[in-house]
């Protein structure tokens, strides 16, 4: 088994939104489930409990936690859809994967899947790195857009951010 770094991962990400087919923001984890074949459920459950990848016939099936808003039941299901692209990922790997699960390597996909790091900065020269738009358009809050549009450059990471 080979080490795998965050930057793999976020690549893994890229490329699944690329061969969905999703090109342009929003991106809505449902669609991306969908093109990939994975169904997905809204289930009540009880309220500690987000969701849960399982496994019917040998497939996933990703569980989702009906009363959980709308912005935590899209992370979450971005992170269920990060463990099966890590599954998808690796020519070795089965499901049911056996053994530990490895949430970081989800983590870091999900994070790809909500915020593409290529549509970022593409929609930024579109709408002159204007975060408070982006954010809306993307469906995180601003200071997440802010963030990522940091990690990529495109602010600066100190000085002022004007309110206009």
């Amino acid at each position: 088994m080979s080490l795998k770094t965050d930057a793999y991962y976020r690549t893994v990400a890229d490329e699944a939104l690329r061969n969905t087919g999703i090109v342009e923001p929003p991106i809505t984890m449902e669609a991306v489930a969908m093109r990939l074949g994975v169904p997905v459920r809204l289930v009540h459950l009880p309220a500690f409990f987000s969701g849960a990848a399982i496994n019917e016939d040998g497939m996933p099936v990703l569980l989702l936690n009906s009363a959980l808003e709308e912005a935590g039941r899209r992370r979450h299901l971005a992170h269920l859809l990060g463990h099966v692209l890590a599954v998808l990922d690796d020519s070795q790997a089965t499901y049911p994967r056996e053994g530990r699960l490895d949430h970081h390597e989800a983590d870091v996909i999900a994070s790809e899947l909500i915020l593409p790091s290529w549509m970022v900065v593409e929609q930024a020269a579109k709408w002159f790195n204007d975060h408070r738009y982006l954010a809306r358009l993307f469906g995180v809050t601003e200071a997440e857009m802010l963030s990522k549009m940091r990690e990529l450059g495109l602010v600066k990471s100190r000085g002022l951010v004007w309110d206009y």
